[in-house]
């Protein structure tokens, strides 16, 4: 479907940057860094690496939920990415008239992959993204032929086992379950849903027990590693392998290997932890809106009783 201009996203407004000069031009200007590792490979110490070496403007996951609060259209812009480059959505939401909370209504039928000029709204003025970018290699190295491409790589097994242990677990477990069907609804705030939708889409798969089922794990991860390795040319490609420390990449990048230790940073736990902090709050605001009206209705009644007593 051809998309309209209704549907196109404004561009994202980015913070400023550190005043150095970078070794990687932007999305835009036909530079930039594609991290297509899966999740849970590194992705986060991988950003941190490229902001050491001076390469500022790095999209992650982690990074949405503050950018959002700056400017709102970036979630759900990013939330259009997902409908229209998951093909699988639509078999979990085969309704056009029910499409599910987190995207609003009148991008329902908005389903075009996403072109060049759509990327750019998004990536232009980003020198990077990791995270988020392993579920639409296709379309972003269609966009971007010129872009340098990092596949962070870790064993299959201990891949598999982070994922579930971390993302799944969390995301799809009774917690995440109250959150998803209870709070987010009275909220209005679809995050969680979001998360567990991209990564039914991502495996292709509608329930946690087919994702567990059999190989469906190591089935996806060897699958998009070959994909990814398929579509890049090899001097446009790193493959880099957890402990492989400075020398790869910066080699790769063509810059000086910093005085500084490789990062190391959102392992399982701390991953675990800020989910569960974000269900938290999200919780905590649910309990709130179904607080609040019997807090209006005493309120009401000692605000009424105490003008009876004045008069």
């Amino acid at each position: 479907m051809t998309r309209n201009k209704n549907t196109q996203p404004d561009s994202v407004v980015l913070p400023d940057t550190k005043g150095n000069t970078s070794p990687v031009a932007t999305f835009g200007n036909d530079g930039g860094v594609l991290c297509l590792g899966a999740f849970r490979t590194g992705t986060y110490s991988m950003t941190t690496a490229l902001n050491i070496l001076g390469i500022d403007r790095v999209l992650h996951g982690r990074h949405m939920a503050t950018w959002a609060k700056e400017n709102p259209l970036v979630l759900q812009q990013w939330a259009r990415a997902a409908w229209a480059n998951l093909p699988y959505m639509r078999v979990l939401y085969p309704d056009p008239a029910r499409p599910p909370g987190w995207l609003r209504p009148e991008f329902a039928s908005d389903t075009a992959s996403f072109t060049r000029q759509d990327w750019d709204a998004l990536l232009g003025g980003f020198q990077g993204i990791a995270d988020v970018a392993c579920l639409y290699p296709e379309s972003l190295v269609k966009a971007y032929p010129r872009a340098k491409v990092i596949l962070c790589y870790r064993d299959p097994d201990k891949w598999a086992a982070s994922m579930d242990d971390t993302l799944v677990q969390t995301v799809a477990g009774w917690p995440g379950m109250l959150v998803r069907r209870l709070a987010e609804p009275l909220t209005g705030t679809f995050g969680f849903t979001m998360r567990w939708d991209v990564l039914r889409a991502w495996f292709e798969v509608g329930t946690v027990q087919e994702m567990r089922a059999g190989q469906v794990y190591r089935n996806k991860f060897e699958a998009h590693y070959a994909a990814v390795r398929a579509m890049v040319p090899p001097e446009q490609l790193l493959e880099y392998h957890l402990g492989d420390g400075w020398g790869p990449l910066c080699e790769f990048l063509g810059v000086p290997e910093p005085a500084v230790s490789f990062p190391r940073v959102n392992d399982g736990p701390t991953l675990r932890r800020t989910l569960k902090r974000g269900m938290a709050v999200t919780l905590l605001k649910a309990l709130w809106i179904l607080l609040k009206f019997p807090v209006l209705l005493v309120g009401l009644w000692l605000l009424i009783r105490n003008l009876k007593t004045i008069l």
